[in-house]
């Protein structure tokens, strides 16, 4: 355990990195294994208690950001940095486990139908890619706050897509490609006018920070001042990944009707 457990990462200074450590590494394990594990005993649960295990996680969720936002901004403010608009509004992709989660739970019609099908696309898969590469443990030990907070998220992301699906709760249909990419629009309103305000990388749309590929397009087509290019293309990018999940939750499916 980690004497400094909620210390900010300018108290791990010379850490290198608990990315692919073995703490990590049977983490990942775990959460893959639980996810559909548990989700597979509890695949005949009710369809109204599966509500209200999503109202109750929507709060849980709201609390667990809130804290994080507060726990980083006491470090920012108290050190003399100031609120880190830059880089910790809610407005990254996967801030939207927050607010689709939200309107999951408490929603109705066409909101709530387009809020499950991020969750059961997009945000199951980035859930399931951050509990794998979790950026936290580049600045935290994996036994500290710092860590856990990035590692819980992701974690229950990915369950939660993983249980919706499985339980029947939601049905994947390739029209849901476009419903997920709804919520993903609506956000990008709010995050590309802070990202070319203050140069900020919110949801990956100015310069994707951190994914090699997306990093050097956005290089390159800022440099002939075509970062709009590069905005639009990563933007889009959403569609293929939901494509993905759908077409693998079909591909099970059917695999699973021929056993039958």
């Amino acid at each position: 355990m980690c004497e400094n457990f909620f210390g900010y990462k300018y108290a791990f200074e010379g850490f290198t990195s608990d990315l692919f450590s073995p703490s990590h590494i049977v983490f990942i394990a775990l959460v893959y294994f639980l996810a559909f594990f548990v989700s597979y005993l509890l695949r005949n649960a009710k369809h109204e208690r599966i509500t209200v295990f999503l109202k109750v996680l929507s709060i849980i969720m709201v609390i667990h950001e809130v804290s994080k936002i507060s726990w980083e901004s006491y470090y920012d403010i108290t050190t003399g940095r100031g609120f880190n608009k830059e880089g910790l509004l809610p407005l990254y992709t996967c801030s939207l486990f927050i607010y689709t989660l939200l309107a999951a739970a408490w929603g109705r019609g066409r909101a709530r139908e387009c809020s499950l099908s991020f969750i059961t696309t997009v945000g199951l898969l980035y859930g399931a890619i951050g509990v794998v590469y979790c950026n936290g443990l580049n600045f935290y030990p994996f036994w500290t706050f710092g860590a856990f907070y990035s590692l819980f998220f992701h974690a229950t992301m990915f369950a939660t897509g993983v249980f919706l699906l499985v339980t029947g709760y939601k049905k994947l249909e390739f029209k849901d490609i476009f419903r997920a990419f709804i919520p993903i629009v609506l956000l990008s309103l709010l995050a590309i006018p802070v990202d070319y305000t203050y140069g900020a990388d919110y949801m990956l749309l100015y310069s994707g920070g951190g994914v090699p590929f997306y990093e050097g397009l956005a290089s390159r087509l800022a440099e002939k001042d075509l970062r709009f290019v590069y905005t639009w293309i990563m933007l889009l990018t959403h569609l293929p990944l939901a494509a993905l999940v759908v077409g693998v939750y079909k591909a099970v499916r059917a695999a699973a009707k021929k056993k039958a």
